[in-house]
């Protein structure tokens, strides 16, 4: 979940991140967070990132970010053709990069708790992927809690997602971070139970796959969490699952069916209270044989490959080695 606080300038620490950029650590230092890491955990813990997702304070951050809107592609024009659809009354961005064919396709997911918008680092995010990848990236604004359910979510993404893999087949992707990391797993499932044709991979980046936030583990890990709560974690699953009961699949995929799925890659770091849930979902895809593809980064905080810091450099080159190793690379429709 990328985060917009009420005390939280988005660009001030973004625009400082970027120009701080350096290489990736050599020699005995290697498995140190790198100083912008750190840097941008000191920031975030500074300016009390936490303090948006407290139950007292949920309504007031849900209400800010529909006042500010969703954040618009607009920096990626000069590298990208940039299409907008609606589709159910929902804006869908395509993204393709200019002067050259895109060999593959991802359906892009964006974090945010199922409540919280598109942020500028989700869009810079998808601009990474698609240069690594020379993949068409399609990212659709879907329904948000409280106003909307996961079946409102679902009957938008779900024929989205079903145009798309019957356009490239060999060639989807179905990538998401943090609650977009959720949808990508429900929406495979929902593929694989309806008979429908499945992606090529998934890619789960510090994904939120159990919404009761009740595993003992995260207790620990939430002292030293800068972005998350369990306090507001627990509120926010309440939030959007609404109407179901909160280890319903569609609302806690790790409590799913997860036999029939394709191969899975999943980047998680340790200072985040999702990581036991990503050990969970490990231990459990390997029960039904088809352990995943597992990066774990010490120290990193939730959704790092979508900051500027070395360790997320090196997490998009891993997700993009991940994709080229199962896909099927070919001419994929910018449609």
């Amino acid at each position: 979940m990328v985060t917009r606080g009420s005390n939280f300038d988005e660009n001030l620490y973004w625009n400082r991140l970027s120009s701080e950029r350096t290489s990736t650590l050599k020699g005995p230092e290697a498995n140190l967070p790198s100083f912008q890491a750190r840097a941008l955990a000191a920031i975030v813990t500074l300016i009390r990132v936490r303090r948006m997702w407290d139950p007292e304070q949920l309504d007031a951050t849900i209400a800010k970010d529909r006042r500010k809107g969703a954040a618009q592609p607009d920096g990626l024009e000069k590298r990208f053709t940039v299409r907008k659809e609606m589709i159910t009354g929902q804006a869908v961005f395509t993204v393709t990069p200019k002067g050259r064919m895109a060999q593959r396709q991802i359906l892009y997911l964006h974090g945010g708790g199922f409540v919280m918008s598109i942020t500028q680092p989700h869009w810079e995010f998808v601009g990474k992927m698609a240069d690594l990848l020379d993949a068409t990236v399609t990212v659709p604004a879907y329904p948000l809690a409280p106003e909307h359910s996961i079946d409102d979510t679902l009957a938008m993404v779900m024929p989205l997602y079903e145009r798309l893999v019957r356009q490239c087949p060999g060639q989807l992707t179905v990538m998401g971070d943090s609650g977009g990391g959720n949808l990508a797993l429900v929406a495979a499932m929902q593929a694989r139970d309806a008979g429908h044709p499945l992606p090529s991979q998934i890619v789960l980046v510090s994904p939120g796959l159990d919404f009761s936030f009740s595993n003992p583990a995260q207790v620990a890990i939430d002292k030293r969490d800068p972005i998350l709560s369990l306090r507001g974690m627990k509120k926010l699953g309440q939030m959007h699952a609404c109407r179901y009961d909160i280890r319903d699949p569609k609302i806690s995929p790790l409590f799913g069916n997860l036999r029939g799925l394709p191969p899975i890659a999943v980047l998680t770091g340790t200072r985040d209270i999702t990581n036991p849930d990503a050990h969970a979902l490990r231990a459990k895809l390997t029960e039904v044989g088809a352990p995943p593809s597992f990066f774990e980064y010490p120290e990193m905080m939730h959704v790092w490959p979508l900051f500027p810091v070395p360790e997320a450099e090196q997490a998009q080159r891993q997700i993009a080695d991940f994709i080229k190793q199962h896909d099927t690379p070919a001419a994929a429709p910018a449609t």
